[in-house]
């Protein structure tokens, strides 16, 4: 079955609009998202230069071989510009590139005039453009689980596809209108532009909802003010950490802070500074834990954190904790800290240890405050560690 090349082109303009169209109003309603603002950039240069090809049947050579492939690669710019956007890269300049070294090669008549060296050029063109988008790409890996591979995919196609017109497009001259690269090789241009710019497009919209839905994730698992875990997240790393201490047959600790008399800090230096010592014992804190550790804000002045470590090593790590934070005055504000410990050998239940590190926090705040307390229990050796009982 034969395709008829200038069909093809009327639906690849009309695909060009419509996508255009659903990006900008997605642009508009995700508060003008810049990585959603270049695409609709693109997807709009590339559609002012597929019109532009089809006017070579009108007997014009400057607009669709000079402006209309400074159209399409300045478009592939914006798309590179929108990659690097989303990967946190800065813009540059760059993205001009490709669209001033065709505009300088248009100054020389035997590129101007020659189908076959304009194909060459600009499937390199775009080539080392999709290149750049895969680099930067993979520099988003970690903010991307499920739209990494297709948006990867879909790119290397795009390029594999190139670097094989190279070879098979031989710059034949077609006597139909409406072909975009004026070769008997459009038909596969037109088709292969279709479904990449479909491709693309919803999958970089894709990309967009993921991170969008991370971002709030995280936000959802942070405390606004000290940018700690919250509760939520502690019990949600907690199941984590428990299952590796079955696996490896490794003792769990929880580590359970409450600063000691915070209203009274409040109420003479006023909020602004309570929540300033609040900031600084987090930093404190996160300084002196392991990088495995996990730390969270419970809620007001209460905080806790939940580890693999024996009981020995808990109770030296929260003694150094304790001590710093007493050394730390921020604003020439002291304050200091009650920690109750508990640890379990085997068959670790956070719930549980939760509950015994309580107890001995319970127990530091009784006896004066400002001290580490850990849990005492009658359970079994094998399966909680513990201290004698202090009097």
């Amino acid at each position: 079955m034969s395709l008829d090349v200038y069909t093809l082109f009327i639906c690849e303009l009309a695909v060009l609009a419509f996508l255009s169209i659903v990006m900008l109003f997605a642009w508009s309603g995700s508060q003008y998202d810049r990585v959603l603002g270049f695409t609709s950039a693109a997807l709009v240069m590339i559609l002012i230069a597929v019109f532009l090809s089809s006017l070579r049947t009108l007997g014009l050579q400057f607009l669709p071989v000079g402006l209309g492939n400074i159209m399409l690669l300045l478009g592939y710019g914006m798309l590179l510009n929108a990659f690097r956007v989303f990967a946190g890269q800065p813009c540059g300049y760059s993205w001009l590139g490709g669209a001033l070294l065709w505009a300088l090669l248009c100054l020389f008549p035997a590129f101007y005039y020659s189908l076959p060296k304009r194909i060459i050029v600009s499937c390199l063109l775009c080539i080392i453009y999709i290149a750049a988008l895969i680099q930067s790409l993979s520099r988003s890996r970690s903010a991307l689980r499920i739209t990494f591979w297709p948006a990867r995919l879909l790119l290397w196609i795009h390029l594999c596809f190139h670097v094989l017109r190279i070879f098979l497009d031989q710059g034949s001259v077609s006597p139909l209108r409406g072909a975009i690269g004026g070769s008997t090789f459009s038909v596969y241009v037109i088709m292969e532009s279709i479904l990449f710019v479909i491709g693309l497009t919803f999958t970089i919209m894709a990309m967009v909802n993921e991170r969008t839905q991370i971002k709030y994730k995280q936000a959802s698992l942070l405390d606004p003010l000290t940018g700690v875990w919250n509760r939520r997240a502690l019990f949600i790393r907690a199941e984590k950490l428990e299952a590796r201490c079955l696996q490896h047959n490794a003792p769990l600790s929880v580590i359970l802070f409450d600063l000691d008399h915070f209203k009274s800090i409040n109420d003479r230096y006023g909020h602004v500074q309570g929540d300033r010592v609040l900031i600084d014992f987090c930093q404190v804190t996160m300084a002196a834990l392991p990088a495995d550790a996990y730390f969270s804000r419970l809620g007001g002045e209460e905080f806790a954190a939940i580890l693999i470590s024996s009981a020995p090593n808990t109770y030296a790590l929260s003694e150094r904790i304790r001590l710093a934070v007493q050394r730390s005055a921020p604003n020439n504000v002291n304050y200091s800290v009650s920690i109750g410990i508990a640890t379990a050998r085997r068959k670790p239940q956070f719930a549980n240890l939760m509950v015994a590190a309580d107890e001995a926090l319970y127990r530091a705040k009784a006896r004066g405050r400002n001290r580490v307390e850990a849990f005492f229990s009658d359970e079994p050796a094998d399966t909680m560690e513990w201290y004698p009982r202090q009097t």
